[in-house]
């Protein structure tokens, strides 16, 4: 007997001892011996069934961590769901034709997509479930989730023009009213904002030994393809160029770099002045480049205190000046322009599009025995500012500052 006929008899002797104690129930007694008896016999079965299917499990893990066992769609073993991650990509490298994949296959063809599966999204959830603490700009900024119809398909926003004649609430104006005044007009303005989600993908190179321990694969493909997904999204949100990618804060025409004094070297006052600038009153959030720390570390205020101390058991977090700073490894060197970055999120938009999907190869590393995994997802991200604030006074201020050059 295998294990779904297995879990189909213990379903029926728990429908059985249900119905005893229903009949009892409905008729306001307590059960008479002969249903007692009948119930701890069906309870006695119950048990013994458990217990093998518990043991069927474990032994079925064992052959699919040491054999990899390969299901048709015609296999009556074949379990109605995957266990985890490690399960999905295991059957989609050792086992692709298992019908558990055909849904996912069909998902992914209605996307337009070829070449991969569909991740079920229960797992690929947990791929996006990326913490303030583990990736900058997805935790913090506007998500827009995919549109299950199109999600690839092209979405436009308003955007607030801060151009000329314009202000800092894109030309909103408010005005007092005495009784029975005539109500002023307002002048609202708004850019069109497009995003289209764009294709990027990643990949990871494993022994064949390796996939085949689902749980192992399971816990490697779930750690290193988020932290992949996090530092490839948080670059491409703040440094990309918008070809073929995200448009990121810094590059854009909302930023406002701020000059620095010296020349590959970042002073207090530097950091004073970029604070000065920004759009103060939202969720502003230091981006620095890890070679700067030996510039932040020793420096003090004109009393003399040091203005960093950072926590260096949990990654090196802490706050600069009052604001949380964190370090990017695809951060420009000391001394180039965003090496320090000052950052109200709130004011960028991300539209996720299809995916994740898995697809698993082996031929290119036949020889090796090893498997090429990649994952690949679409997404698009922009800034929904295009241009600086101008306060009432004439003053410029900004979401997104940025450390230059020096002026001379």
């Amino acid at each position: 007997m295998n294990l779904v006929e297995l879990r189909k008899k213990l379903a029926q002797l728990k429908d059985q001892m249900r119905t005893l104690v229903e009949l009892a129930q409905g008729e306001k007694r307590g059960m008479t011996a002969d249903e007692d008896t009948k119930f701890t016999e069906l309870e006695g079965q119950a048990e013994a069934l458990a217990g093998q299917i518990k043991v069927e499990e474990r032994a079925e893990q064992l052959a699919m961590s040491g054999a990899g066992t390969k299901r048709t769609p015609e296999d009556p073993q074949h379990e109605t769901e995957f266990r985890n991650l490690g399960d999905f990509v295991n059957t989609v490298r050792f086992n692709p034709y298992d019908a558990r994949l055909s849904e996912y296959r069909e998902m992914a063809m209605g996307t337009k997509t070829s070449g991969g599966v569909f991740v079920p999204p229960q797992f690929s959830s947990k791929l996006f479930e990326i913490t303030p603490q583990d990736a900058l700009v997805r935790p913090r900024a506007i998500v827009v989730p995919v549109d299950e119809a199109s999600p690839d398909a092209s979405m436009t926003f308003p955007a607030l023009d801060q151009g000329a004649g314009s202000n800092m609430y894109g030309g909103v104006e408010v005005n007092w009213i005495g009784e029975g005044d005539e109500k002023p007009e307002t002048n609202a303005k708004f850019k069109d904002l497009s995003l289209t989600p764009f294709e990027v993908a990643g990949h990871i190179v494993v022994t064949d030994k390796l996939i085949r321990n689902a749980p192992a694969i399971n816990t490697i493909v779930n750690r290193l393809f988020r932290g992949a997904i996090a530092a490839a999204e948080d670059d491409a949100f703040l440094y990309g160029n918008g070809t073929a990618k995200p448009f990121g804060a810094i590059n854009s025409a909302a930023a406002v770099a701020v000059p620095r004094q010296t020349a590959n070297l970042i002073k207090y006052q530097d950091i004073v002045n970029m604070i000065a600038k920004a759009k103060l009153g939202g969720a502003l959030v230091w981006s620095a480049s890890q070679s700067i720390l030996p510039q932040l570390l020793t420096m003090k205020d004109e009393a003399g205190h040091l203005i960093f101390q950072p926590n260096i058991a949990d990654k090196m977090t802490g706050v600069l000046l009052g604001y949380p700073i964190r370090f990017q490894e695809n951060a420009p060197i000391l001394g180039a322009v965003g090496d320090l970055v000052l950052v109200d999120l709130q004011y960028y938009i991300i539209k996720d599009g299809a995916g994740i999907f898995i697809s698993a190869s082996e031929h290119p590393l036949f020889k090796q025995n090893k498997t090429i995994i990649k994952a690949f997802w679409n997404v698009d991200g922009k800034p929904w500012v295009t241009a600086p604030f101008t306060l009432k006074n004439g003053y410029t201020v900004s979401p997104f500052i940025k450390l230059g050059l020096p002026t001379t």
